[in-house]
């Protein structure tokens, strides 16, 4: 009879399964849809606050403005018609920006909520939406006739003074040609280049394909910044199945990085180069975790493309460095403690792995002279050790805490620096911050070290990253929104988050994705203002809550089935 009974309530409970599975997986399809239209409806605020003429060939550009025109013109915020209208736009486009950081944080919290049983049923479907709304967006922004930052001048200018002029950006700048027709589009024509010898090649790779057409430069670098974008999904997502991660957390991490908003944005939008630097690095991991995985005779020779990539990453911006020297310090770890005698006991092997160590950093030495030198010859080493400190990012702020710091002073004033000025004015010394910066990197490098030393895998590696790249952005200087894009694919690509440091860093890297877009809200439009005093933070408040909450008040737990999980 008991054995009836069950029978009869199997397919019930059947039932109950398949609804469940059906409820999971219309929840994330209204979230893709949700998403696409938050962006696609943010556009026309956007061209309103900063469009562009260059999209006039583009006819197809100003149907996607059609979808947002709905939107009010001007809330009558101050008594100025113009300045009422731009922050009007303003907040309009953040508004949205927030709302898509809404939708996001939902769909990632229907899949880490779901059971494994169902993201295993329904897979493809889950992962096709995630790739068809990235899509979606991504060429909607590649397309959009707006741009909040100049920087595909900034890289024509240097392609164009190696293709055009044949002069070497490290020491020639674009203002020394004042006819070139981008000489006015380039915010830094007065200014050396900045970047690494791997960027410039890509700028002269550029300068080819557009000759002089503003719209062919916006349009090479947008979709070059779609397509490393893309790229890093495919990275994230191998990554995390090459690590033996479950499904639900192979999902959630490629979901995590594809629709970042800020990620989105900086790719197909702002066309950075952070974002190809991002691809190096996670090329670099996927490279290692694979040969880790499969075993290997010679550390130096398995380690080689992912020392090649994290070599290459730092030849674009030198903030990916850490990760490089990180990474050293897991080989001659992995050395070390390569050997078991008879008995099982371990035999450490301190010649062997100093060999690896300085060996595999002679190779990146090797490979960064090797790109570096034909722009180094016919210098003398004064001037190329004054080409790294020439350029505005070297020695000027923007976007930091030093930065409120000195607006605060300028538009209060600190003439008379009394006991609560002077502290004011010790901070607003770039010296100081530079100082900090350095104890910052210091630190938390020693700290990534112990930690990779204690748990040698590219997880640990990534997290260790993570928080040598957090905490440099949050002290730092110079800043924009886009650098923490190094941090996205690195926290996507380290689930699960299953211990409470790692959920901490990660989490932490996640906040201040979104918490970066405050910059673009004081942009000195009243009546919200500018950049000033305790403002900054609203930027690097978030993240910092949200590392201590989760270190204090987490608690470490499996939230993934795979075997390296419980380890």
């Amino acid at each position: 009879m008991k054995r009836v009974l069950e029978d009869k309530k199997l397919p019930h409970t059947e039932h109950e399964e398949r609804g469940s599975d059906g409820r999971a997986a219309s929840n994330l399809l209204c979230c893709a849809i949700a998403f696409v239209a938050c962006i696609l409806v943010s556009l026309a605020p956007l061209n309103r606050l900063a469009g562009v003429d260059y999209f006039g060939s583009l006819p197809f550009s100003t149907w996607l403005l059609a979808i947002g025109t709905w939107l009010p013109l001007d809330l009558h915020l101050v008594a100025n018609t113009r300045q009422s209208q731009l922050s009007t736009h303003l907040l309009l486009f953040l508004a949205l920006v927030v709302l898509a950081f809404v939708i996001y944080a939902m769909s990632a919290w229907y899949i880490h909520s779901s059971p494994e049983h169902t993201i295993r049923k329904r897979y493809p479907h889950i992962m096709r939406w995630i790739w068809l709304a990235t899509v979606i967006v991504g060429l909607a922004l590649v397309f959009t006739p707006s741009m909040l930052s100049h920087d595909a001048f900034v890289y024509a200018g240097y392609g164009r003074l190696l293709t055009v002029y044949h002069e070497n950006p490290y020491f020639v700048t674009l203002a020394t040609h004042p006819h070139d027709p981008f000489t006015r589009l380039d915010d830094w024509n007065n200014a050396p280049a900045a970047y690494g010898p791997v960027w410039l090649i890509i700028s002269m790779l550029g300068s080819w394909v557009a000759r002089e057409q503003p719209l062919t430069y916006i349009l090479f670098y947008r979709l070059l910044g779609l397509g490393a974008h893309v790229l890093n999904i495919v990275l994230v997502t191998m990554i995390l199945r090459a690590s033996g991660r479950s499904e639900r957390t192979i999902v959630l991490g490629t979901l995590l990085y594809a629709w970042n908003p800020l990620a989105l944005l900086e790719s197909s939008l702002g066309a950075h180069m952070d974002t190809a630097m991002a691809t190096l690095m996670l090329a670099g991991i996927l490279c290692w975790v694979r040969r880790e995985q499969v075993g290997h005779t010679s550390v130096v020779r398995t380690s080689l493309p992912s020392l090649l990539c994290f070599t290459l990453a730092a030849l674009i911006k030198f903030t990916a460095a850490p990760l490089a020297v990180l990474f050293l310090v897991l080989l001659g770890r992995k050395t070390l403690y390569a050997v078991r005698d008879a008995v099982g006991k371990v035999a450490l092997q301190w010649r062997a792995a100093i060999r690896t160590v300085v060996l595999s950093g002679a190779i990146c030495a090797g490979c960064a002279l090797v790109l570096y030198i034909p722009f180094w010859i016919g210098q003398s080493p004064h001037t190329i050790i004054v080409s790294f400190t020439n350029p505005p990012s070297a020695n000027s702020a923007y976007g930091s805490i030093l930065s409120a710091i000195l607006n605060w002073i300028r538009w209060h004033g600190a003439a008379n620096p009394g006991w609560r000025e002077t502290p004011l004015l010790f901070f607003s010394q770039y010296k100081v911050w530079q100082n900090i910066a350095l104890v910052a990197l210091v630190v938390t490098m020693i700290g990534g070290i112990v930690w990779i030393w204690k748990v040698p895998t590219a997880r640990t590696l990534m997290l260790a990253t993570l928080a040598v790249l957090g905490a440099l952005l949050l002290v730092t200087p110079w800043f924009f929104p886009w650098y923490v894009t190094w941090l996205v694919g690195l926290a996507a690509a380290s689930l699960p988050m299953r211990d409470r440091l790692g959920r901490a860093v990660i989490g932490a890297a996640l906040a201040f994705s979104a918490s970066a877009f405050c910059i673009y809200l004081f942009r000195g439009f009243p009546p919200i203002g500018d950049w000033e005093g305790l403002i900054c933070l609203t930027t690097v408040g978030p993240p910092l809550l949200t590392l201590v909450i989760l270190l204090l008040f987490g608690c470490d737990t499996s939230s993934d089935n795979s075997p390296e999980s419980q380890t």
